[in-house]
């Protein structure tokens, strides 16, 4: 990172702000101000999918999209855009365990499909990475959801 502040079209991360924060001349309303553009970035990018509701296609361009528009980061970019569905050399029968189900235009829920995931990780193979990463990616895209409607809220 150079001067301090996170370069253009990357991910600002918490190690990123603190970095800057504790850098010679710290200037935290440019940090708070590039926290505003991401968060507005990614409301504009997100508004356009439901993350609860989409096609596979669907989530490799709203991931692409928030990868270049600095989001997410680039390893946050590539779990979620591998969509195997996409590819047709993909051998649906040979593959010991697979995130999402054949028919690459079936619209899917992702969040409850990495839920899933998660599950099967935690009873099959739990080892710390996989979780953490699981759980990163489930937290990040339930924060793409649309708030709940103040309507569903009252009584």
């Amino acid at each position: 990172m150079n001067n301090n502040q996170p370069e253009e079209g990357t991910y600002l991360s918490v190690s990123d702000y603190l970095d800057a924060l504790h850098g010679p001349d710290p200037d935290p309303s440019s940090v708070m101000g590039r926290a505003l553009e991401l968060t507005a970035a990614a409301a504009e990018i997100t508004g356009e999918y439901d993350v609860r509701d989409m096609t596979p296609q669907q989530m490799v361009e709203m991931t692409r999209r928030l990868h270049l528009a600095g989001v997410i980061s680039l390893p946050e970019y590539a779990v979620l855009s591998f969509q195997p569905n996409l590819y047709p050399q993909f051998n649906y029968e040979a593959a010991t365990y697979r995130l999402m189900q054949r028919h690459p235009q079936r619209r899917r829920d992702f969040i409850a499909a990495w839920e899933n995931h998660l599950e099967v990780i935690w009873h099959h193979h739990p080892d710390p990475p996989s979780l953490q990463l699981s759980e990163q990616i489930i937290e990040l895209l339930r924060s793409f959801e649309p708030p709940e409607d103040e309507e569903t809220l009252s009584p």
